[in-house]
């Protein structure tokens, strides 16, 4: 369970929050070494704060997910034949099992650019999901990167996500 936490806030960082991790990167740092520091600093109101963003991360990025796959099937694509069309498009050596038709470029194309404005939406969600918890993006970036560095904060994170009996 922690560990698709894990993945789904790596993955949320990834392709939700854009270029924040450039702005945590950017934040001046006091130590040499800043994910010592960082692990050494989780507290457990940072661990609890981490978990409510967290999982808040979650639902949003399932939200991003669905309204992807609506968006491409609205348009007429599959999510396949997007995925395969999306994939030729970023490296030229992975061409598409058939050719794309000119009708398929412009179905593509504006999938593309509504996509866009999710991912932007999205990017709001998640910066504005993090705060709400009372953290700021670079820190719980921080967070994020001390727990998976660390099993012993694996295991706290873990034990805070296992529902109340």
């Amino acid at each position: 369970m922690v560990k698709h936490i894990l993945a789904s806030c790596s993955l949320a960082v990834l392709l939700g929050l854009g270029g924040l991790p450039a702005l945590a990167q950017q934040k001046p740092s006091t130590s040499p070494s800043p994910a010592p520091a960082a692990q050494q600093s989780v507290g457990e109101e940072d661990l609890k704060k981490f978990v409510g963003a967290a999982k808040k991360l979650e639902v949003i990025s399932q939200e991003r997910n669905s309204a992807i796959a609506q968006t491409v099937q609205k348009e007429g694509l599959s999510l396949e034949r997007f995925r395969e069309i999306y994939l030729s498009k970023q490296n030229p050596k992975a061409t598409p099992k058939k050719e794309v038709s000119q009708d398929e470029q412009q179905k593509y194309d504006r999938a593309i650019s509504q996509l866009a404005q999710i991912q932007k939406d999205t990017q709001t969600k998640m910066g504005s999901a993090v705060q709400s918890e009372g953290l700021d993006v670079p820190r719980f970036l921080q967070i994020l990167e001390a727990i998976q560095k660390t099993p012993d904060l694996q295991k706290k994170v873990e034990q805070m996500l296992k529902p109340a009996k």
